[in-house]
């Protein structure tokens, strides 16, 4: 084909969308991983593991520390340094964690939790680690209290109340909240953090907090699936308020969890698939509860799940012309991105082969699922002045690996290598020349349901420059060309 890199007329560009299953960060089915909960052994994660999980199209765990020997003392500096080794092999595998610490994994156990004051102490330990491996923590779940962290059983009645949250005095509340106030104060901005039921979040941040998310375990189950909502009885329906609660504050805030019953018809395909994009889920735990997995499966949901859990970015169509680029892409996910994230147009100059990246979007998290987005970027000044072919980068904004790079779903379009989304776009671009990448603020629209309108130029001048690049034999033909007198650069 031969290919016109024309920066007066332009190009464009339509992609085909891939029905591909393949791995992207911070979505999709996780597996679940935990420290020890006997409080003699720690359990050590394992590479092999780890990358036949990423084999498996799976980029995240969730990491269960356990924290029973610990009750009624500091955690040991041993501990703490298993952590970090946990830390390291999630890192080398690619892969994020999301973390939760908890001190008993039954509800029996005749002590299930330390005292608040230990508990917060036992916080302050944790934050450094967690500030030096925020790269590869996805979220950080409100557990520390009661059996598996789930804030629900717990054995410091007095300082958190029973099991009933309607039953908890102003007092209990407070404590409760000033342990999550803690867990928010002592890490890093970046990572969410998230709670197990609605009205908590109701009730300690009443204005909204946008680093809080949700995870419930007990997806589509009974009585409120379990407290996630309020609810009377073990058939009643989550009320219209709560639920569209859930779906406002899961927009840009992780919605994660597990189902833990077989609970038909809602846990069936039909209503499983509507309330994950309902509720914006992103990541649903793969080991947990079995059946259900088998259920989806055999009844041909489980792979849209795959698909569709979090986002799952589409490449419409693209054009170039008076050096800029227009790139329209959809969000066919259940749920928007949750971390902030930037993208970037690569230019790279097929004569050096040098690269240059220039923002297209500050914040990916405005890519609204169910959309169409439209980007649109002036390269002119941000190159010197040459040939391009051009690419979409996702990268994390902390990780250079191309693994955490987020691939657009579509065919014949992902650079494994470099975790690119080629554009197959080679375009000229004329203008000041400039020596060195730039990094520009990008201009991007409001998502809108229209497709690029490429104009033909104003032609001022009867003299225009036309620069053809042979790639193989296939020939195009320009035709109204303004005038006769044409300079043509051949480039072989």
């Amino acid at each position: 084909m031969l290919l016109l890199a024309v920066a007066a007329h332009g190009q464009n560009q339509s992609y085909t969308v891939s029905t591909d299953i393949f791995p992207n960060p911070d979505r999709g089915f996780y597996r679940y991983t935990s420290s020890g909960s006997s409080g003699t052994t720690y359990s050590f994660l394992s590479a092999s593991t780890l990358n036949s999980y990423r084999t498996q199209n799976h980029t995240v765990i969730q990491r269960m520390f356990y924290l029973q020997q610990f009750v009624a003392s500091p955690i040991s500096s041993t501990f703490l340094a298993n952590m970090q080794t946990d830390f390291n092999a999630i890192r080398n595998a690619g892969m994020k964690v999301m973390i939760r610490f908890a001190y008993s994994s039954s509800e029996s156990a005749a002590v299930l939790d330390a005292t608040k004051a230990q508990t917060l102490a036992h916080i302050q330990q944790v934050a450094p680690i967690i500030q030096a491996n925020k790269d590869v923590i996805a979220t950080y779940q409100y557990g520390w209290i009661g059996a598996w962290g789930e804030n629900y059983y717990t054995s410091q009645v007095a300082t958190y109340g029973n099991e009933d949250y309607n039953q908890f005095t102003a007092a209990q509340w407070a404590n409760r909240k000033e342990v999550l106030d803690a867990m928010l104060n002592s890490t890093p901005a970046e990572i969410p953090v998230q709670v197990r039921y609605v009205l908590y979040k109701q009730k300690f941040y009443p204005t909204g907090n946008s680093r809080v998310g949700f995870y419930n375990d007990s997806f589509l189950g009974t009585w409120g699936d379990s407290g996630t909502f309020s609810a009377n009885s073990a058939s009643s329906a989550p009320s219209t308020a709560e639920s569209n609660y859930l779906t406002a504050q899961t927009d840009i805030s992780p919605m994660t969890g597990e189902t833990n019953m077989i609970n038909a018809p809602r846990t069936n395909c039909a209503n499983a698939v509507s309330e994950m994009n309902k509720y914006n889920w992103s990541l649903i735990n793969r080991d947990y509860l079995t059946a259900n997995i088998t259920n989806w499966t055999s009844n041909g949901c489980f792979a849209e799940m795959e698909r569709r859990l979090g986002y799952r970015f589409e490449l419409t169509n693209s054009s170039f012309a008076n050096n800029t680029l227009t790139l329209n892409l959809t969000n066919s996910g259940y749920a928007n991105v949750y971390k902030a994230r930037k993208a970037f147009v690569v230019l790279k100059n097929t004569a050096t082969n040098v690269e240059y990246s220039v923002e297209i979007s500050n914040d990916i998290r405005t890519w609204k699922k169910g959309t169409a987005i439209q980007l649109i970027k002036d390269v002119s000044g941000t190159v010197p002045a040459g040939n391009y072919q051009l690419f979409l980068n996702l990268p994390d904004p902390s990780l250079s690996s191309p693994l955490y790079s987020i691939r657009c779903a579509n065919t014949g379009t992902w650079d494994a290598v470099k975790g690119y989304n080629n554009l197959s776009l080679t375009v000229a671009v004329s203008g000041t020349a400039t020596t060195n990448p730039v990094v520009t603020n990008p201009v991007v629209t409001n998502p809108v349901v229209t497709n690029p309108i490429v104009t033909s130029p104003v032609v001022t001048s009867p003299v225009l420059a036309v620069e053809i690049l042979f790639i193989n034999n296939n020939t195009l033909v320009l035709n109204n060309m303004p005038s006769q007198n044409y300079t043509i650069k051949v480039l072989t």
